[in-house]
């Protein structure tokens, strides 16, 4: 057999085998879109936050008695745990109005699941910001929900600073907050950029 004869009789083979890989390698590519991308980087933040945020407040529910209100101080440390139970919103905003401080968190999940099919796909930050705002969301919900109060102990003192600071004692907030509030900042960031970024230079 001669080389010219079994190169001929191989090309049906090899042509299966190059359709077969590529077809492979379109359905791999597919998997890893930049959107299912996305997802899958939203999804894995927000449960970081979730499990973190569910799981420290339970052991401060366990190991600290709640206070009735913060111990003010202008001797105490910068930083300490306070056992509160906060019924209102981030700083006890609504705090006699339980119905808005319900309300308000199911609201913004249902904006953020909006804002979501609006995000930049090629930005995996705005997928990380996205998935750290939707999971303290989700678990400040879940505390109003069953005990109808959020549980908050992270509290610093600014007691240190000279002039009239009106927060010298830092309102107690948790790990759900942490992740609201810089998910709300990076997506207020790269959403400012991502529109200046889309305007075309001028000729």
């Amino acid at each position: 057999m001669t080389a010219a004869t079994a190169r001929l009789a191989w090309a049906p083979f090899t042509s299966r085998a190059l359709h077969h890989g590529t077809a492979l390698s379109g359905r791999e590519q597919g998997i890893l879109t930049p959107r299912k991308r996305q997802i899958l980087i939203a999804i894995s933040v927000f449960a970081c936050v979730l499990v973190t945020d569910q799981v420290t407040k339970a052991v401060v529910r366990a190991k600290l008695s709640p206070l009735e209100a913060p111990v003010i101080t202008h001797q105490g440390p910068f930083f300490q745990l306070s056992h509160q139970h906060n019924p209102g919103l981030v700083g006890g905003m609504f705090r006699e109005n339980r119905t808005i401080a319900l309300l308000a968190p199911m609201v913004a999940t249902l904006v953020l699941l909006y804002l979501f099919t609006h995000l930049n796909p090629q930005s995996r930050l705005q997928a990380i910001a996205f998935g750290l705002v939707a999971g303290g969301a989700i678990g400040n919900l879940a505390d109003r929900v069953r005990l109808g109060h959020v549980t908050d102990f992270l509290q610093f003192h600014f007691y240190f600073v000279p002039f009239n600071f009106p927060w010298k004692i830092y309102p107690a907030f948790n790990v759900a907050d942490t992740g609201i509030c810089t998910g709300v900042f990076l997506l207020v960031l790269t959403w400012n950029w991502l529109e200046k970024s889309d305007v075309p230079d001028p000729a």
